[in-house]
Parts: structure tokens; sequence; C-alpha cells
């Protein structure tokens, strides 16, 4: 049987602070500099968001990243950023820079070091562009630049204040652009209240640290898939019916029950007392699988012991009502961010293979050919990789205990300073 292999939705690069110079305008230099040579007096790692078990490197160098991830049967990533230069809040996916100004050169230095460090794995890597949407003009170019430049696909920014809703028709020549470049918009997750206090970034093992973590935790899954639902209801699908979108690591556990929701509300009649009539052309549930692509990030069947999200009862029977089901479902390994399934991903993979509500043609779909498919990955190109570093799912579903023995049980100790870890076995990248 031809093997497979994983192609991850979510990984995440930045530079070294010495390798962002190069692409920073001789002006801004001085003012850089000055911000790293105090993040180093404060003793503040060049790291960003990262597992303590990786060297910082592994962000950046090329072939060490390649090395690590073929390890775990990683063939290729879509890729989002974990820091940019200007940027002051360390741990979250969105730079929050000093100014403006700043914040606008971050992100066009930070857009062309990946350009590079894409090319550096002709193929394997899809670099999602960060885009603002402060002008329009200008974000329209910039999907052209990315398309011209052999990025993979276009990151949404995060909803702000002073921003549009996503259904604004204002916004409407950047999904135009998006469509005729053929570039997936993805909204990665890690939103949360702009209007909100900002809080505290030291999530330590106290009750206001558990309790920091768990708001913003649990908040981030709405605020972080408020994009979804403004697209569909906002009629941006129908007016671009070409138009692909991928929700990263933003959870479900708020997707299943507000599409279900709205479904109920387009099939009924009861807008109608207050003169409001569905406008879109289908169901909220129906974009799925078309238009709408999820990435379960980490991806484990355990995350769904009801099967709700794939749809199916212990029997395998189609539950009734809206499910996300498996055909917009994407894996992600979340590489390298300290709640990553790099540690367990072959355990994970030998759950999902086995599940018997799961067949093999959707396991297939969700480690590989979706992925593949929204973000315009070779396959063919891909097929040495493939045979090189992939595995045959029959293989993994006639000794799934081999996979699952050493499948340590997911835990933040490291961050919360509890005694502890992934479980995770020693590599070239390990430093602790």
């Amino acid at each position: 049987m031809a093997k497979t292999a994983i192609i991850s939705i979510d990984g995440h690069v930045k530079g070294s602070r010495s390798g962002y110079r190069d692409y920073l305008p001789a002006k801004h230099l001085g003012v850089y500099d000055e911000q790293v040579k105090a993040a180093e007096e404060a003793g503040t790692p060049d790291a960003g968001n990262l597992h303590p078990d990786f060297a910082p490197d592994v962000q950046w160098d090329s072939d060490l990243r390649t090395s690590e991830l073929e390890s775990i049967g990683v063939v290729a990533e879509v890729l989002f950023p974990n820091g940019q230069p200007f940027q002051t809040n360390r741990l979250d996916d969105f730079a929050n820079p000093a100014n403006i100004e700043l914040g606008e050169i971050g992100r066009q230095a930070y857009n062309r070091w990946l350009v590079d460090f894409c090319a550096k794995s002709p193929g394997r890597r899809r670099g999602q562009m960060v885009m603002s949407f402060a002008d329009i003009d200008r974000a329209v170019a910039d999907v052209f630049w990315a398309k011209e430049h052999g990025l993979g696909g276009i990151a949404l920014p995060g909803l702000t204040r002073d921003g549009k809703f996503y259904f604004d028709s204002g916004l409407d020549p950047i999904w135009a652009a998006c469509v005729e470049t053929g570039l997936t918009i993805s909204q990665h997750g890690g939103g949360i209240d702009p209007n909100g206090p900002r809080g505290s970034g030291d999530i330590r093992a106290t009750a206001p640290g558990f309790g920091a973590f768990m708001m913003l935790s649990t908040e981030n899954a709405f605020f972080s898939n408020r994009s979804l639902w403004m697209l569909i209801v906002g009629g941006v699908f129908d007016r671009f019916p070409d138009l692909r979108a991928a929700w990263v690591e933003t959870q479900v556990h708020l997707i299943i029950p507000t599409i279900s929701y709205l479904d109920r509300v387009c099939d009924s009649d009861w807008m109608g007392q207050f003169s409001i009539k569905p406008t879109i052309k289908h169901k909220p549930s129906e974009y799925f699988g078309t238009n709408i692509f999820v990435g379960l990030s980490p991806f484990s069947p355990r995350q769904d012991p009801t099967g709700d999200v794939l749809g199916k009862d212990a029997d395998g029977e189609r539950k009734p009502g809206f499910h996300i089901g498996s055909v917009p479902l994407m894996y992600g390994v979340d590489f390298p961010h300290f709640e990553s399934c790099f540690q367990r991903n072959m355990g994970e993979v030998a759950t999902l293979v086995t599940t018997p509500i799961i067949t093999d043609d959707e396991a297939h779909h969700i480690l590989f050919d979706t992925a593949a498919d929204v973000y315009g990955f070779d396959v063919d190109a891909l097929q040495p990789d493939i045979e090189r570093v992939g595995f045959e799912v029959s293989d993994i579903q006639a000794r799934p205990d081999d996979f699952k023995r050493d499948l340590p049980e997911f835990n933040i100790d490291h961050i919360t300073r509890g005694i502890g870890g992934f479980g995770r076995r020693p590599t070239a990248a390990t430093t602790a």
C-alpha cells in the first residue's frame, strides 16, 4: 500500500533577532537594536512561544526544523508567525508593536524573511503572509506580492476596534485578489477582546495565573472564530464562491453550536417578526468543505469523545444536526509551540487511524489530502519525500500499541511551574 505523510497546517516560525536586521530599513535599525538590547538585558529569550525541549534555532534553522519534523512523519507545513520585528508581546501570535509605524515596518520585514525561509525548502512550506487591512489598496497589492514571491496563503489580521467587520464591502477587493491568486485565507487562533484589559503575560501556577490562562483559552474560541460567522452571514462566500478559508487552532467547541444556531435561524421565520430575513444563498453549515475548512491543532480523536466533531455515533452512524465532519478537517502539529503534539504525534496518528468510526480514506484526508488541496501543495513533487519519511497506515493499524506505548498525557506543567512534561524522547534539538 502507498505511503502517506502528514501536512501540518499549524507551524510557527520566526527569524533570529540578528537575522531580522537584514530585512529592516537602515533608518529603523537604531530603534530595533535598542529594543533587542533591552530584551537581552532583561533576560528575555529569543524564542517566542517555544516548548522548552527545543532550542530557539529550530524555528529559523531550515535543516534542523526539517529534520525534527521528518522524524515524526511530517512532510510539509503551513506556517504562521511566532514573533516579528518590533513585537513587544512575547507569546502572542498577533504582534503588538510600540506604534503603528513600527508595526508596519515589522510586518513587511517578517514577510520578506518568510519568503526566503520558505524558499530553503521548495514545495514543502506554505508561509502565510501577515496581512494588514488598514490600507485596502496596499492590502490588495500585498496579496499579489505574496503570490509572486511564492507564499502560500494570507493570514487574516486580528479584528480590532478601529478595523472593519469582515463582511464590510470595503474589503471585497481583498477577497477578489485572494480568489484571483488562488490563495487561501487563514484565521489562526489567538484572538482576544481588543477592548478588554491586557492582563498578565506571566502565566504561572497561581490562582490568578490559572484564571488568566483559562479565561484566555476559553474566550479565544469566541474571538478567534468571529471572522467565521462574519464571512458566512455577511454573504462573502456568496459574493466570492471560490474563496476558501481555514480556521486553524481556533477551537471548535463554539463553532458547532453557533453554526447550528445560524442554521435554525435560516430555516425558520422567527426573525421575520423583526423584518429580518436571511440573505445568504445557503445554510451556514453548507459552506463547510467547499469554502470553509478547519485545522484541529493538535488533532486527536480523544478531543471528540462524543462524536460531535465528526458527526458519527459509536456505531459509525451519522448523528443528526450540524457537525463539521471529516471532509473539512486538517491535522496540525503546532510545532514548536509549548502546546505542540510533537512529542506524542505518532501515538495520536495511531489513535486516529484505529478509531473505528474513522475510515482509512477519512484518515488520509485529515492527515494529508485536504491540506494539500486547500493550500495548493504539489502532491507529485512531494512523492519522493513521502516515500522517504512517510508511513503506511496499515502498518500502524497492525501494531498500534507500538506507537501508543509512549503516548504521554498532554499537560502544561512546563508553563505553570509544575513537574514533568510531555515525556519527549531526546533529539539533537533538545537543550533541557
